[in-house]
């Protein structure tokens, strides 16, 4: 396979008087992955959008978007106008926010000195319906939310590069477009769980007395036994995936503390394993 070589290709940068202020260190970085806290850092999985130990790759939620590649063929590459959708059922996360993380905001950089808000909002009016201007103190950029993301897109070819006061305006998104697929949607991922642990069965328990005991709580696609590593007991360990989640909710409430084969039992779920 032949090498790629990287090109870039910019805008010629105004003259040193028309310089634009110094942008923010990393406002054009993408969102990060991990967030970092009193010198810890938590992991954020992009598959299931939870904070933990593992990444996307060993999500255990990761066989969700295999089954919906079969089902709904491989998701679309999304962008700025698309409705963002959970990767599984193809509804949005949430219905009633229209747009996500500003994606019809534009950043309107190197203005004249003196330029107020009603200035910058009559710049941009004529590419759509202007929602919301912000106008930094003391500097020369403002950011400007649009009423649609075709419209902040036209602004953007129009203005940017484009003289304006004697200076040349730089006009670009003002937060940067994230090209990953949002998180399996928290529905979607409370009807996964359907799996529950259950520990301190006896040595004499086999997998057709774990299936009799949980079977009255629903239909069971699958039940087998471990012996416990974790605790290096002789006692085994039970696990069970049930159809539905509400199945395994009843299981763990009626039989967490369940006296069997003379022992006490502990259950917990619902799991996703």
């Amino acid at each position: 396979m032949g090498s790629t070589e990287e090109v870039s290709l910019e805008r010629p940068r105004p003259s040193a008087g028309e310089a634009d202020e110094p942008s923010a260190p990393g406002s054009g970085d993408p969102p990060p992955l991990a967030t970092e806290e009193a010198g810890a850092v938590a992991m954020v999985c992009t598959t299931c959008g939870k904070e933990g130990d593992h990444s996307a790759p060993d999500c255990p939620y990761r066989d969700l978007l295999a089954r919906a590649s079969r089902r709904h063929g491989p998701p679309r590459a999304p962008n700025r106008a698309s409705p963002r959708v959970c990767p599984v059922c193809l509804h949005r996360p949430d219905p009633w926010r229209r747009r996500w993380d500003d994606d019809s905001s534009v950043r309107v950089s190197n203005l004249p000195e003196g330029t107020r808000e009603p200035d910058l909002r009559r710049l941009l009016a004529p590419f759509g319906i202007v929602e919301r201007v912000s106008l930094s103190p003391g500097s020369r950029s403002g950011v400007v939310e649009l009423d649609e993301v075709e419209d902040a897109e036209e602004a953007i070819g129009w203005l940017d590069g484009d003289v304006h006061g004697g200076r040349v305006l730089r006009v670009e998104w003002a937060v940067p477009f994230d090209p990953r697929p949002p998180p399996i949607c928290a529905r979607c991922l409370r009807a996964s769980e359907t799996w529950i642990r259950v520990t301190n069965l006896s040595e004499r328990t086999s997998e057709r007395d774990l299936h009799n005991l949980a079977c009255p709580f629903g239909i069971i696609n699958s039940a087998h036994l471990a012996v416990d590593e974790e605790t290096g007991s002789r006692r085994q360990v039970g696990i069970v995936e049930f159809d539905q989640r509400e199945d395994a909710e009843d299981a763990v409430r009626w039989l967490n503390g369940h006296v069997f084969d003379e022992l006490v039992l502990r259950v917990e779920g619902p799991l996703k394993l």
